[in-house]
């Protein structure tokens, strides 16, 4: 059953009615990512999808079969968005431990600050765990993706062993960005960038070497 109707000042943002001519499935996508980012997904509703992508539950039930495929596709489709960013944004850095500096910040944004992961951290605060560990394996295998070229500029580059494994190197690198920002740290302070980059310069890349 759907929440109260939240007070006007309550409501997601930007909630007009999208433009005519937009794909039923994109209009149904645009107002899941509005609703999740707002209530979290413990509290958002189908009926409150539909209301606000303007159509009725029943055409969200012909385009996605429950809440859970629909939060899955809207998941999925901002970590596209992050990936790509990142991607952007190491490609501007030069020096493998600076673009692994650039990726933890990014990720720790991603998933401490992004509307939709904020939202399902207050209303579900296992939600972060599981977003990391046992439901991590999309993000996971994205991120792999996008280092795979970083570690092979950096074999160029003589950063790394040129025989390294590049996929085994991205996974370990990914796994150990994921833990810097799930797991709490005793010998440094993962909320100090500045120690966060030393501990990547002492053990993380020279790792690779």
């Amino acid at each position: 059953m759907a929440h109260n109707q939240p007070s006007p000042a309550e409501e997601p943002a930007d909630r007009a009615a999208p433009p005519a001519g937009i794909p039923t499935a994109a209009r149904i996508l645009e107002a899941a990512q509005r609703c999740f980012s707002h209530y979290g997904f413990q509290k958002t509703a189908m009926e409150d999808i539909a209301r606000e992508a303007g159509i009725s539950r029943g055409s969200v039930y012909r385009h996605y079969p429950d809440k859970e495929a629909l939060f899955r596709e809207v998941s999925e489709e901002q970590t596209r968005l992050f990936i790509d960013e990142m991607s952007l944004r190491t490609s501007r850095i030069t020096g493998l431990s600076d673009q692994i500096e650039e990726i933890v910040r990014l990720t720790r944004s991603f998933v401490l600050d992004n509307p939709l992961n904020a939202a399902m951290t207050r209303s579900d605060p296992e939600s972060l765990t599981r977003a990391l560990t046992s439901d991590g394996a999309v993000l996971l295998a994205m991120s792999i993706e996008a280092l795979v070229p970083l570690i092979e500029g950096a074999k160029t580059a003589g950063e790394v062993r040129v025989n390294t494994d590049s996929r085994r190197a991205a996974e370990w690198i990914t796994r150990v960005v994921f833990s810097l920002i799930s797991t709490p740290s005793i010998t440094f302070d993962r909320d100090d960038p500045a120690q966060v980059a030393a501990f990547i310069r002492e053990f993380l890349v020279p790792g690779l070497d």
